[in-house]
């Protein structure tokens, strides 16, 4: 029923069919038996203004409503268009990235360390700084690394 209805004013036949399917919902629901449908509903079709028609649903519950499903109603809505939304960084990949990274300089510090102590053990004579080599292409990755988006 419309919610600033007059009691003397005339329902139209949607309103007809809104109370009678919410009569065959209570008698589904076993809020009425039978008898209490049957008389119901043949006092349904015989009345014709609001305030007729309200006694016939005053004991039963509201109409039913359609409800959100929970699953949905914590999602974020859709931008607006032409917007785009920031795309969440996985962490996890960009660990795995520094994790590589981070093996090959545990290499290169060893390889540093090793030239330290042979100098070290030649009496401060150095030998010519070999761990260049691995400290090129870890330079190269290294940069490569800082240009990637993620």
């Amino acid at each position: 029923m419309p919610s600033q209805y007059q009691p003397h004013q005339r329902f139209t036949e949607a309103d007809r069919d809104k109370i009678a399917g919410r009569l065959r919902d209570a008698f589904a629901d076993g809020r009425l038996d039978q008898p209490e449908f049957s008389s119901r509903l043949d006092q349904l079709y015989t009345v014709q203004t609001y305030g007729e028609l309200e006694p016939l649903v005053r004991d039963l519950p509201p109409v039913r409503t359609y409800q959100t499903p929970a699953n949905v109603q914590d999602v974020a809505p859709a931008p607006a268009p032409g917007q785009f939304p920031e795309r969440q960084r996985n962490k996890q990949a960009q660990q795995h990235g520094r994790r590589n990274l981070g093996g090959f300089t545990g290499i290169v510090m060893i390889n540093v360390v090793i030239w330290f102590v042979i100098g070290l053990g030649n009496g401060g004579h150095w030998p010519h700084f070999w761990p260049v080599w691995l400290l090129i292409p870890w330079a190269i990755i290294a940069i490569g690394q800082l240009g990637k988006r993620r």
